[in-house]
């Protein structure tokens, strides 16, 4: 009796349900108690930066530039002393009318030097134009490229405010002492070592402008 009592109620339960149109697939969140947070749609990362890769030969060319042009300031921190020094004694055989059987040859071994020195400047400004062709921006090569520009600065004072003015003055020492004195070639040498020092000005000149540039392209 129990059993078929049970049975009419199911039957009525699913009548029921199928005249008001009941179906699993209508059934939502809020039917079965449930509130779904809403998910953000996850944002894609940004891409890395990819750091510049130097190549080694470039890194090598600025320091080879680097060093040189360190050398050359190095070789002349005197250079302004040795002529003061033959300027003296130009200006002591005209004073005393008594010639320096050395005088000649040390004129000579100056203007060897200062012809060299403005070979080397040459090359150097050479070199660091180049740079500026191949330069990137790197904080290593920057930080190069600043050793250079303080180095050329430094040359450059050295050069247009000590070693021409030095320069002229042995020259005009020299051309105030008698030829038979001081050697026939003297004034000849005397006049080479005050062309290759202004020479050398211009150069240096040259290269610390471009070791300026040469900061601010490889500033990162």
């Amino acid at each position: 009796m129990k059993k078929t009592l049970l049975a009419l109620v199911l039957i009525s339960l699913a009548s029921s349900a199928h005249s008001s149109g009941f179906s699993l697939e209508k059934l939502s969140s809020k039917d079965i108690g449930l509130n779904a947070a809403a998910v953000p749609a996850p944002v894609p990362a940004a891409p890395a930066k990819e750091e510049t890769q130097v190549p080694a030969d470039l890194v090598n060319k600025f320091n080879q530039a680097k060093n040189d042009l360190w050398r050359l300031e190095s070789d002349t921190t005197w250079l302004r002393s040795d002529m003061d020094r033959l300027e003296n004694t130009a200006r002591r055989i005209a004073q005393t009318n008594s010639a320096d059987p050395f005088f000649q040859n040390d004129l000579q071994r100056m203007a060897f030097d200062m012809n060299r020195y403005a070979g080397d400047a040459q090359r150097i400004g050479y070199a660091v134009k180049e740079l500026l062709n191949l330069a990137l921006k790197d904080a290593g090569l920057n930080a190069t490229a600043r050793d250079m520009d303080m180095d050329a600065r430094t040359l450059l004072n050295r050069a247009q405010f000590d070693i021409e003015n030095s320069a002229q003055r042995l020259e005009w020492a020299v051309r105030s002492a008698k030829p038979e004195l001081v050697g026939y070639n003297a004034q000849w040498q005397a006049m080479d070592i005050s062309r290759y020092g202004r020479d050398f000005t211009w150069k240096v000149r040259d290269i610390s402008y471009d070791t300026q540039n040469l900061v601010s392209k490889t500033q990162p």
